[in-house]
């Protein structure tokens, strides 16, 4: 039971995740380089400058950070490194979450449970807190390399995209907890068997 429990909260924080880090307005900020004043759009893998808004829509020029190079960052609109590791640890914990689908659909069709199913859900636990660990880092990243670039951080300044992703990361959480509920039931479970043989053995 807990294991399902886990496994769908660990479906929709996947969900989540992957939709957040595919969207390029994490956070909007004011910037004023000697060019003049404009708005950036900053995301995992774009930054945008916004070119023109009205009621109706929003016109953004976007270009991606992984690989650009990082001298043609002329006008200081990112910070490369920061921008790189937030990328790179995006994309490794996009993929964890899948590897940990994969796992945990092989778990659940698994009907023999023995110590190596249970060292199976133990590795699975391990997995997911990796991802949990992975998604915490990309939004911290993000606000640190605002801060580093010198813009003030509030709540004002962040868009759907990063509450998103901050959810996934509770989401990661709720399903690493669940499935460490799993395990030890499991374990438990596992402990009563044995000693309801050993009980019966000695008795014959």
């Amino acid at each position: 039971m807990f294991f399902l429990i886990g496994f769908g909260w660990h479906v929709a924080a996947s969900f989540a995740f992957v939709l957040a880090i595919l969207s390029p307005n994490w956070l909007t900020v004011q910037t004023v380089p000697s060019l003049g004043s404009f708005q950036i759009q900053r995301g995992v893998f774009y930054v945008c400058d916004l070119v023109a808004q009205n009621s109706t829509f929003t016109t953004t020029r976007c270009a991606s950070i992984i690989g650009v190079d990082s001298s043609l960052n002329s006008t200081g609109r990112w910070s490369y490194n920061f921008a790189i590791s937030s990328a790179a640890i995006a994309i490794g914990c996009a993929g964890l979450s899948i590897i940990v689908l994969w796992l945990s659909g092989i778990y659940f069709n698994v009907r023999k449970k023995n110590s190596c199913t249970t060292c199976f859900l133990l590795s699975i636990c391990l997995l997911l807190l990796l991802t949990f660990c992975a998604s915490f880092v990309v939004w911290i990243l993000l606000i640190s390399e605002t801060l580093t670039m010198g813009y003030s951080v509030n709540r004002s300044i962040f868009n759907w995209p990063m509450w998103l992703a901050v959810g996934a990361t509770g989401g990661y959480l709720m399903a690493l907890l669940t499935m460490l509920f799993s395990f030890c039931a499991v374990v438990c479970h596992g402990r009563k068997e044995d000693r309801s043989l050993n009980y019966a053995a000695n008795k014959f």
